[in-house]
């Protein structure tokens, strides 16, 4: 298993055309085969500050992913739109709760 922790931060003024242009990600990727989660968040403290909580059932699916034709066009779209380059994290599961509604 992959677990991804994704985080980008928008440049001044570009913060709405950022987020507008990660949702397509999650709208894409909901349509992969092998990824387990795809959750997109939003600073409460900062308005330009996103998080991407991935998992991906292995590195194939991963790799899948990020040759994938909407994830490379939403790279290039984003590059003007950010502040810095994205920090991408990669962690082993140790133990967690289920997810309740």
């Amino acid at each position: 298993m992959i677990i991804l922790i994704a985080t980008l931060k928008a440049a001044e003024g570009k913060e709405n055309e950022l987020e507008k242009a990660l949702l397509y990600m999650v709208t894409e990727t909901a349509k992969e085969e092998g990824v387990l989660e795809y959750r997109f968040h939003k600073s409460t403290n900062d308005s330009g500050s996103f998080l991407f909580y991935e998992k991906y059932s292995d590195q194939e699916t991963f790799d899948s992913h990020v040759h994938s034709p909407h994830f490379k066009s939403t790279v290039e779209k984003i590059s003007d739109m950010l502040a810095a380059e994205p920090i991408m994290t990669t962690y082993d599961f140790i133990a967690g709760i289920p997810e309740s509604n």
